[in-house]
């Protein structure tokens, strides 16, 4: 079930869009500046400040779409996967190719994937739009018996979101990140288990 964010940056062209994003990425949200934009997009600062108006709206737009694009994401990938281990599985695959791919920053700049730089400024939003994509699954999958009929559907989405993000923060030790397939059974093999009801 994919669920469309709705952003406020539906009004500012692509291209300037990427280059805010990007270098608020680049440069962390101390030391972004509309001037950094202006130079990254080609254009001139005020053609910056009448897109996106105030630095402070600026970051919060490069921060919305950011959110946006990563539930996107998620939900993308969840979709074409079969029962509720299966879409965890693939989220779970998903973040961990996000955080390879996370490394590649210019020198200088902030070594800060986009679920961490996304945490630090807007960890509630984050996790409230997770939680929202999650929750009919949880019930889809409680109708289909994979869970628990009495199993908490808000509870449980955020047990599911908070699992995921781990991947993104916490370091290997007994699964390979960087394997696909380690990451799938990994997944696979307790996911089920704490989302059946049982206490034993």
């Amino acid at each position: 079930m994919r669920q469309e964010q709705e952003s406020p940056a539906k009004s500012v062209s692509p291209a300037l869009l990427a280059a805010t994003t990007d270098t608020l990425r680049r440069m962390g949200p101390r030391r972004f500046s509309l001037t950094a934009v202006a130079e990254a997009a080609g254009v001139s600062r005020g053609t910056v400040h009448n897109a996106l108006g105030s630095r402070d709206h600026a970051i919060r737009t490069a921060l919305d779409h950011l959110a946006c694009a990563f539930i996107d994401a998620m939900a993308t990938e969840i979709d074409q996967a079969e029962g509720l281990a299966e879409k965890v599985s693939a989220a779970a695959v998903l973040i961990c190719a996000h955080r390879q791919n996370s490394d590649s920053v210019a020198p200088g700049g902030i070594n800060e994937g986009i679920v961490v730089l996304l945490l630090r400024n807007t960890g509630d939003d984050l996790m409230r739009r997770a939680i929202e994509l999650w929750k009919p699954l949880v019930r889809d999958a409680q109708r289909t018996g994979e869970v628990g009929a009495d199993v908490d559907a808000a509870r449980a989405s955020e047990w599911i979101v908070r699992v995921l993000l781990s991947f993104e923060l916490l370091p290997p030790i007994g699964v390979n990140l960087d394997s696909p397939r380690s990451v799938r059974r990994f997944v696979s093999d307790h996911i089920i288990a704490g989302l059946t009801g049982r206490t034993t």
